[in-house]
């Protein structure tokens, strides 16, 4: 799965409190290794009683697979576009280990069960809404066939099989997504990854809907208005990656050297689907993870599914991947939009193999699928695409969610168990995604490339659909590699926190004579880690800041004396962690800081100049350069780069710096003095962009947020009626959307019937949801009482994609006195929240709190923690990272004063 998106949509709306909102406790369980105890089926004698409620712990998981040696299912599902609930048949081939000892439970949420049979006969059971209970009495033999009869809802919330009516043109369309724990909202059976089987799938649709699933289909039959389709057997793997697509998707065809493509989409979108790209990038992708594996594509066919309502960027399901639809866009894509949309694909194809083929044991090793194919998706798109700045693409997104989330106190290792599939959920987040990669990047530095690659290709060859631990992981690089990683496991796997580096050197006769690396850990976290790094050497040559030299560094402990240096030219400024190596946050020596702030402009790398801006944010966020100085280096420095992801990163910036500045405390002037600054640069910067560049793009999606005085509020209502142009800025829809809730967010103008206006013209079920946008973010007390009441009370009137519009759009920055208002119901709703046992809207509300930058608001999370004890998982972790992002804010501020 693909949760990047989530982090960049978020950072594109500039919400510091939330773009950073990640982590909770992450996981463990697994198969035995060769150092565990193995487990022995005397051990199930032990009952263990299954908690009723949602979800599924390790625990109960554990005992299942002792009892359970092999599972196949055969599935029938009859659908339509019109009712509000399919039906299904499931008959489960099972063979047990041993004779069981207690009931069997098997995993259906939220659905109706009609009748269970046992190889032909009806025996009774227990259905509580999340597991039905057969008793060991029924299932007294080694192998038997559970036949189990149901109904279940369609899904409204994204998960399980959700159903979506399009509103342009009234055409129904199906989908799955089911990772961690929602394919039992699909049918009955074991919902964990470490009971793999094949899946013999029928299907009764409409006969103009199109169904894919992980196989092609055998064969289609006419039955009325209906048809019914036939998919051969699958290959082994886990339920979370099995799926069920239907509807009138319209069909694009290729082919990647004899391996089939299909790419589909909606018909009222596909006219903006761009085919070229989605073909050229999915055929680098197996040109390049083919031969790096050494395994040729182990599935029968591959199809993309375009699909909307979509909770997360894309989901690796076998054969049949679906990708959040939002990538289509309905006007030029930028070419940092290009990148990700490449890199998301590589990044799902990457799991056919890491997650797909070979699959952790249990939640545990999350970060073994997630982790690999972030930093496979990179590898590919580095040496196998049209994108040579990929991993300075990869520093300015995932690396950056890794470097947050690490610093914040809900970081944890990335290694650490996992009781229970709530907790799983929650740890798709900046740690396993951005550090498990950040890790995986600087693996190869410090085994050797083709090490790394060899011990990789073995894992999986090995471990061909099968599960697998960490310790398998370990094994095969450490044997490819002739090293012993115990120590490099405990230090990066078991252990949480962000190390800083800094270099220190001296010099004589223009050269260096001494270098030092030091290094430290967070108090809460002292562990000092080993890895190899890379120096570079920097100095003014003919009016240019150019790097004379680099230099790979191992350094481990405290200090490391940097011996190989000596001789070096003498730098003006020396960066410990050149073209980002390393996993860790550098802190620049006082000649590094001088030479580079006044000579930013003129160093030659553009890699190098990203950095060193980020170095420079990264002071600002910890309260050590004054957040005026920061505003002062953008604006003056910042109009003269041209390099795209530079720009990209101060664009992003500048608008976390309106955020704060509408909340420090500032008298009026000084307030409006830095504010203004930052919207004229940003109005400036749009008007100097080159026609039709990305620029222009970038700087139009900067201004729309930090707008707000008359003059610039009056600039964009022209824009938008079409009174003013800027040449080369094509408006697509989404763009005059991000103007019309401009307008409505400061009531300018005639802001009511932009939105009329606009949905006259544009009826989608995207304009939709920016109308409902639009019309939350209005600053008027009776508007914000509304829908935080709708918000608490009338979540069932509202799909999960308008919950989490409601929640994005409710409280922006410098709406806090609203918020103030209604916080005090929105923190007594907690407890109300919390029952929903959906964990994609307990993730949705947690949206709804803005930046807060007062102790009274900081203190007001306090007490909820307090006093809330019971709170799930993704709900502590929104409040204790809010709570951060507050206390942040308010040293900021103190900074200023």
């Amino acid at each position: 799965m693909n949760n990047l998106t989530i982090f960049s949509r978020v950072l594109l709306k500039y919400k510091l409190a939330i773009s950073i909102l990640c982590s909770v406790l992450l996981a463990s369980c697994g198969r035995p290794s060769e150092t565990q105890e193995q487990t022995t089926p005397a051990q199930t004698d032990t009952p263990i009683v299954r908690v009723d409620g949602p979800g599924l712990s390790e625990a109960y998981a554990r005992l299942r697979h002792q009892q359970i040696a092999q599972v196949d299912y055969q599935l029938s599902v009859n659908l339509d576009n019109e009712g509000n609930n399919f039906s299904g048949t499931v008959h489960s081939d099972i063979r047990f280990n041993h004779p069981l000892k207690q009931p069997l439970t098997i995993d259906f949420s939220n659905g109706a069960v009609n009748s269970i049979q046992v190889d032909g006969k009806s025996i009774p059971f227990g259905y509580n809404g999340y597991f039905i209970t057969i008793d060991h009495k029924y299932l007294a033999e080694k192998t038997h066939r559970i036949t189990v009869n149901y109904q279940h809802p369609y899904s409204n919330n994204g998960s399980g099989l959700h159903r979506f009516k399009d509103p342009i043109d009234g055409k129904v369309y199906m989908y799955t997504d089911f990772e961690p724990y929602d394919a039992n909202r699909l049918f009955p059976h074991f919902d964990q990854p470490n009971l793999k089987a094949r899946y013999t799938l029928d299907v009764i649709a409409p006969d103009h809907w199109l169904v894919v699933s992980a196989r092609r289909e055998q064969r289609i039959e006419k039955k009325g208005q209906k048809n019914h389709w036939f998919f051969p057997q699958t290959k082994k793997f886990s339920s979370y990656i099995f799926s069920l697509h239907a509807g009138p998707y319209h069909t694009w065809e290729d082919e990647a050297n004899g391996i089939p493509l299909r790419l589909l989409a909606r018909q009222s979108l596909s006219k903006y689907v761009k085919t070229e790209d989605w073909f050229t990038f999915t055929k680098q992708s197996f040109e390049f993870f083919q031969p790096y594996f050494d395994i040729d594509y182990p599935f029968e066919k591959y199809d993309q599914i375009l699909v909307p309502d979509f909770n997360a960027g894309a989901m690796e399901n076998v054969g049949a991947v679906t990708f959040n639809d939002s990538y289509i866009s309905r006007g030029g894509k930028t070419q940092a939009q290009r990148m990700h949309l490449a890199n998301v694909i590589a990044h799902e194809l990457a799991h056919q193999w890491f997650g797909n083929l070979v699959t952790m044991n249990w939640w545990d090793d999350l970060w073994l699928n997630e982790s690999f194919a972030t930093y496979m998706a990179n590898l590919a798109l580095a040496e196998n695409s049209e994108f040579d700045n990929a991993w300075e693409n990869y520093y300015l997104g995932a690396k950056q969610w890794a470097y947050h989330s690490d610093q914040r106190p809900t970081t944890h290792a990335i290694q650490l168990p996992v009781s229970n599939t709530d907790e799983a959920f929650s740890n798709f987040d900046g740690i396993t995604y951005g550090k498990g990669g950040s890790v995986l990047k600087q693996l190869p530095y410090y085994l050797g490339k083709e090490e790394f690659r060899q011990g990789v290709s073995n894992y999986l060859k090995a471990l061909s659909y099968d599960n697998s631990t960490l310790s398998d992981f370990i094994k095969h690089l450490g044997k490819a590699a002739g090293k012993d990683l115990h120590s490099w496991q405990q230090q990066w796997l078991y252990q949480a926190g962000l190390n800083t580096i800094e270099a220190s050197f001296q010099c004589d006769n223009n050269q260096i004579s001494h270098l030092v690396i030091q290094q430290t850990a967070p108090e809460e976290y002292p562990i000092l880690r080993e890895q190899r790094t890379q120096l570079g050497f920097y100095q003014m040559v003919a009016g240019t800041m150019k790097r004379v030299a680099t230099l790979p560094v191992l350094y481990s402990g405290a200090r490391t004396e940097v011996q190989e240096a000596e001789g070096l030219p003498c730098p003006q400024g020396l960066y410990p962690n050149e073209e980002d190596w390393a996993y860790v946050k550098v802190n620049l020596d006082k000649v590094t800081i001088k030479n580079m702030v006044q000579h930013l402009n003129d160093i030659e790398e553009p890699f190098a100049r990203l950095m060193f801006w980020q170095s420079l944010f990264d002071s600002t966020y910890d309260a050590k350069l004054p957040l005026d100085e920061y505003i002062s280096f953008i604006v003056n420095s910042g109009a003269d780069e041209q390099d795209i992801n530079v720009i990209r990163l101060n664009a992003r910036y500048i608008g976390f710096t309106y955020d704060f500045l509408t909340q420090i405390p500032l008298n009026t002037q000084r307030r409006n003095e830095l504010t203004q600054a930052v919207e004229r640069f940003s109005w400036d910067q749009l008007l100097r962009a080159a026609e039709g560049s990305d620029q222009q793009k970038i700087w139009f999606d900067v201004f729309t947020h930090i707008a707000h005085s008359t003059p610039a509020l009056s600039s964009a209502r022209e824009l938008l009626m079409g009174e003013f142009a800027i040449e080369g800025l094509e408006l697509d829809p989404d763009m005059r959307w991000k103007l019309i809730k401009l307008q409505n967010r400061y009531l300018f103008s005639d802001y009511e019937q932009a939105i009329t206006r606009e949905l006259a013209k544009d009826n989608s079920d995207r304009s939709k949801l920016n109308a409902l946008s639009a019309e939350v973010i209005r600053p008027l007390e009776e508007n914000k009482s509304k829908w935080v009441d709708n918000l608490i009370s009338n979540r069932d009137k509202f799909k999960l994609s308008e919950i989490r519009r409601i929640s994005e759009s409710l409280f922006t920055a410098e709406q806090v006195e609203l918020f103030n208002i209604h916080s005090q119901p929105i923190f007594d709703s907690l407890d109300k929240i919390n029952e929903d046992d959906s964990q994609e809207l307990l993730s949705a509300y947690a949206y709804a709190l803005p930046l807060m930058c007062s102790r009274e608001n900081v203190d007001k999370i306090t007490k909820s923690l307090q006093e809330k004890q019971q709170l799930k998982p993704i709900l502590v972790k929104a409040l204790k990272n809010h709570r951060y992002s507050g206390e942040r804010c308010i040293n900021i501020g103190k900074r200023l004063l």
